[in-house]
């Protein structure tokens, strides 16, 4: 596989396009990641994250802080004794179910893995259909738009 090659727009928002893609400026993304964190919401005003069509592309909004939310609910009221401290894990885990547990740290630990997976070092970052990416974005509309635009430009039908 080549290395990706960057495109820098501005200093907040970069592109990276990781393979060369034959579609239309007009085409809206086919697939939509966004990774943030709950100080930064992602404004997807406007976009059904849960019916994907060809004018509404599947969006995936995940969140940096699931995991510390998880280790917020297991640590509350623990006391300062190692054993009972334990003890008490040990039972909210058993309330909660390993099972619902562990689905939910894998759910939680997506973000960061698939940062790690795409090689990308900061949030908010929003991914349009596995090739390209911008930084800074919070705005979809506004991303989406910044990315038509920007295929545009790389397909020579730019301003």
């Amino acid at each position: 596989m080549s290395k990706p090659k960057s495109v820098v727009v501005s200093a907040a928002i970069v592109f990276v396009t990781l393979t060369i893609l034959e579609v239309s400026a007009d085409d809206l993304p086919r697939s939509i990641v966004a990774i943030t964190s709950n100080q930064r919401p992602i404004d997807s005003v406007g976009w059904n994250r849960t019916s994907p069509s060809e004018s509404n592309p599947g969006i995936t909004i995940l969140i940096l802080d699931a995991v510390q939310s998880i280790q917020d609910q297991l640590s509350e009221g623990l006391p300062n004794d190692e054993t009972l401290a334990r003890a008490l894990v040990q039972q909210k885990i058993a309330e909660i179910g390993r099972s619902k547990l562990e689905d939910e740290l894998r759910t939680a630990y997506l973000p960061l893995g698939t940062m790690m997976a795409y090689g990308l070092d900061r949030y908010p970052v929003i991914i349009f259909d596995k090739q390209a990416v911008i930084y800074g974005m919070t705005d979809l509309s506004l991303a989406i738009n910044r990315y038509r635009q920007w295929l545009k430009d790389k397909n020579g039908g730019g301003n």
